[in-house]
C-alpha cells in the first residue's frame, strides 16, 4: 500500500508539472526534461508513467476537462437560482483557470494544438453547452428567463463568449484581465437574456462574474 500511495503521489506530481510546463510554452516547445526537473523526478520515473510527451499531454488535457466539468456539476446540484448560478459558474471557472496549472495546461493544450487531441476537443463544449442550457432551463422555471428563448441555443452563445473572453484576456494580458472581460460580457449578454423582473438586475448580475476575483 505504501509503495502504491507513493506511485500515484510520484504520477501526481508529474501531471502537476506538465500542467506547469505546458501553461508556460506551446507542446511543440515544451520538453519532458523541463517536466522532470519541475517534478523533481527521475527520468525513470517519468517513463514508468508516462510513455511519451503527448501521452502526458493528453492525461492534462483530461484531468483539466474532469476538474472544469466538476465544477459545473456543482452548480447543477445546487438549489439556488439558475441565472445567478449561470453567472457564478463562469467565475468560478475563470477562477480555476488562473490558479490551477493543469486547468491552464489543459486549455493551452487544446487551443494551441487541438489536432493532436482530437477525442477530447469536441467533448468538453458539448458537455458545456449541456451544463449551460440546464441552468438556462432552471433560469426559465424561475421566472428568470423568458420561455420564448432558446436555452440550447443560447447556451452555445454563452460559451463560445466565455471561450472567447478567456482566449483574449489570455494573449493581452495571461489573464490578468479575465474577470473585467468577463463582466463587460456579461453586460453585453444579460439583457438579451433577463425576463422583465430581472431586467433592473443586470449590473447586480453582472457582477457576480468578480465573485472568485
Amino acid at each position: 500500500m505504501a509503495r502504491q500511495a507513493r506511485a500515484e503521489a510520484t504520477r501526481g506530481a508529474i501531471v502537476q508539472a506538465a500542467g506547469l510546463v505546458f501553461a508556460r510554452t506551446s507542446y511543440a516547445a515544451a520538453t519532458l526534461t523541463q517536466v522532470i526537473a519541475q517534478a523533481g523526478v527521475t527520468q525513470g520515473s517519468l517513463y514508468f508513467h508516462f510513455d511519451s510527451k503527448q501521452d502526458l499531454a493528453l492525461e492534462v488535457v483530461r484531468l483539466q476537462h474532469e476538474r472544469s466539468i466538476a465544477v459545473g456539476m456543482n452548480f447543477l446540484a445546487g438549489d439556488g437560482p439558475g441565472l445567478d448560478a449561470l453567472v457564478e459558474l463562469s467565475s468560478a471557472l475563470a477562477h480555476q483557470m488562473k490558479t490551477d496549472p493543469i486547468v491552464t495546461g489543459g486549455l493551452r493544450l487544446t487551443t494551441e494544438s487541438p489536432e493532436l487531441f482530437p477525442e477530447y476537443v469536441k467533448e468538453p463544449y458539448t458537455d458545456w453547452i449541456s451544463t449551460g442550457e440546464a441552468l438556462i432551463r432552471r433560469a426559465q422555471d424561475d421566472g428568470d428567463i423568458a420561455l420564448s428563448l432558446d436555452a440550447h441555443s443560447w447556451a452555445g452563445v454563452v460559451i463560445a463568449c466565455f471561450t472567447g473572453v478567456q482566449v483574449v484576456s489570455q494573449a493581452m494580458s495571461r489573464w490578468d484581465d479575465l474577470f473585467p472581460r468577463l463582466e463587460l460580457m456579461w453586460h453585453a449578454l444579460l439583457p438579451s437574456m433577463v425576463s422583465g423582473r430581472r431586467a433592473g438586475d443586470v449590473a447586480e448580475l453582472a457582477a457576480l462574474s468578480r465573485s472568485k476575483m
